[in-house]
């Protein structure tokens, strides 16, 4: 799970650090033996008051200099040692204070202040794995140092030695189990290594008992979103957001779930409110320009895009955008314009050449089609998607014979997409290479076990060349599980059915489908054969007139409509 705090450890090392030293120094007080070698005088224990009542007063330069005096009078005290180095560590003289700090463990190696300074100035200074040795040194030496424990914990946190950093935190949850931050850093540990479960479980005692926690919200609601539970994540989100409402964070992120949950009337309210506190962002004036252009609001978008392009004018993805939106409105010079645009000063954006290609394939342009393909096809000659692509424009001008080498091209490159292997089956099918269908189709259900299209093509061919119609029906019922308001796959089972003998169910099914796509040469068609085969010719008859108005080149349904007495006023033309 990607940190969502990154800065909390490293900045509550050091302010634990420090605040442990005021304490240490608050417990040996005034009747402190600071004097303990033999060298000594009542002159350095002087000293060592004065400073000690100028840090009182929060006056570390001039307590720095009397310890150091006091230091000069008696060298060898530990205490003055570490009293020294916390104001310099206070000062961000680090280095110096760790030379301190080293030269009180070489005197008294039993020294815990010693040991708790030095794991804090290595925390500082980015040495965990040295302030880990540090506090499992002082621990040694005083099991019951709390703050050093919790220090430890999040070094291993930070180390990443996750389970270490659980076992820290919970041992002291049982010594306290009031303890907060211990609660929050267990749940952080659990979370990191996906065990969602007891992180939640902590995070709720923890907001239970501060339900303003901030940072155990913010941490609540990323696991819910990485158990793609959006609906809660968006929730704690909001609950963040009653007491802290200019939160940025949290309401960015309630606007992504509102997103995932396709609410992009309410994800356009957060974004709006977010622009308001931050009028120059562009990241929220590129994510309002994705919303209004999902929602059809294309001037919007295309007044938040110009508003990004205008302060980042080489911005790829929204350039692209901004073409889709002149696409949309049938401004198809700008459009152009804008993905020319991208490969000025980046030949090699691969969008940008597909977006233009399908774009001059809308034009029926087929030689810029080819021109444009054949460019990006030099910068990237392993793609799988360009032959892909070419195979998809050849089929548009149904030169499916054409488009197979492209397809197989495509699959060979990428042998796992389903979606490759489904387009060159139907191509195969266009070109009634029947065996090659059968094998392709089979080869994308053993892919994509649940590809209701490839279950239909297949059950389709079945029926359409009377088949194998025991599997044809049991695909098509496989594919209508899945989509079972399909059209094509309704007129599927209807078809299955007729060719079983079923004729009302045939009707049943064909007349449902027909419902939902009356203008479907095909399925008109198979509705006008199941009228004939019911002896209802003048209803067949209508049927195929409504398939041939639709489809005024089928010369079967044109043949059918003349055996049967009824006339057609154009016949189709001659291939």
């Amino acid at each position: 799970m990607r940190k969502v705090f990154p800065c909390i450890v490293p900045v509550f090392f050091l302010a634990v650090m420090v605040w442990g030293c005021a304490e240490t120094h608050h417990e040996i007080g005034l009747n402190a033996s600071v004097t303990e070698s033999a060298s000594g005088t009542a002159e350095s224990y002087q000293n060592y008051i004065e400073g000690y009542l100028s840090e009182l007063k929060g006056n570390l330069r001039v307590a720095g200099k009397t310890y150091a005096r006091a230091l000069e009078q008696d060298p060898k005290s530990p205490h003055l040692l570490t009293h020294l180095a916390s104001i310099l560590i206070r000062e961000g003289k680090l280095s110096r204070a760790e030379k301190l700090v080293r030269k009180a463990v070489s005197i008294d190696p039993t020294d815990s202040q010693a040991f708790f300074l030095m794991g804090g100035i290595f925390t500082a200074r980015g040495k965990l794995k040295q302030a880990v040795v540090a506090y499992e040194e002082l621990l040694k030496i005083n099991p019951n140092a709390r703050e050093a424990r919790l220090l430890l914990g999040t070094a291993y946190l930070e180390l990443k030695m996750y389970e270490n950093s659980i076992r820290t935190f919970t041992r002291l949850i049982e010594l306290n189990p009031r303890d907060i931050l211990s609660r929050f850093y267990r749940a952080q540990s659990n979370a990191q290594i996906k065990r969602y479960d007891p992180a939640v479980q902590d995070l709720k005692i923890l907001l239970r008992r501060r339900p303003r926690h901030r940072q155990a919200l913010l941490l609540l609601a990323r696991i819910y979103e990485r158990r793609q539970k959006f609906t809660a994540a968006g929730r704690t989100y909001k609950r963040l957001l009653r007491f802290d409402p200019k939160n940025r964070f949290a309401r960015s992120r309630l606007g992504q779930m509102y997103i995932r949950k396709d609410n992009l009337k309410d994800a356009l309210k957060e974004y709006e409110r977010l622009i308001a506190e931050e009028p120059n962002n562009l990241v929220i004036h590129r994510t309002l320009g994705f919303l209004h252009f999902d929602r059809r609001n294309f001037q919007r978008a295309l007044r938040e895009f110009q508003f990004v392009l205008a302060r980042k004018p080489k911005d790829d993805v929204v350039l692209r955008y901004v073409a889709a939106i002149y696409e949309e409105l049938n401004q198809l010079t700008q459009a152009e314009q804008h993905l020319q645009k991208i490969l000025e000063y980046k030949p090699d954006a691969l969008e940008a050449y597909i977006q233009l290609a399908r774009l001059y394939g809308k034009k029926e342009n087929w030689k810029k089609v080819d021109s444009i393909l054949d460019r990006a096809a030099k910068s990237h000659a392993k793609s799988d998607r360009l032959p892909f692509i070419r195979g998809a424009f050849l089929a548009q001008q149904k030169r499916y014979k054409d488009a197979v080498p492209f397809y197989r091209s495509a699959v060979r490159l990428n042998p796992k997409k389903a979606k490759y292997r489904f387009n060159l089956a139907v191509a195969y099918y266009e070109l009634q290479q029947w065996n090659e269908v059968e094998k392709m189709v089979r080869s994308v259900l053993s892919i994509q076990p649940k590809h209701a299209n490839a279950m239909n093509l297949l059950s389709f061919m079945f029926s359409e060349r009377n088949l194998k119609i025991a599997e044809a029906e049991k695909l098509v019922n496989g594919a209508l599980a899945l989509e079972p308001n399909n059209a094509a796959f309704l007129d599927t089972l209807g078809w299955v059915y007729y060719r079983q003998g079923k004729l009302e169910l045939a009707l049943k099914k064909i007349l449902h489908a027909v419902n939902k796509i009356p203008n479907d040469a095909v399925i008109l068609d198979h509705l006008g054969d199941i009228y004939l085969a019911l002896e209802d010719i003048p209803k067949a008859l209508i049927q195929w007139k409504k398939s041939y108005k639709f489809d005024p080149k089928s010369r079967k349904v044109y043949q059918k409509i003349l055996k049967y007495g009824g006339s057609v006023k154009v016949p189709p033309k001659k291939k």
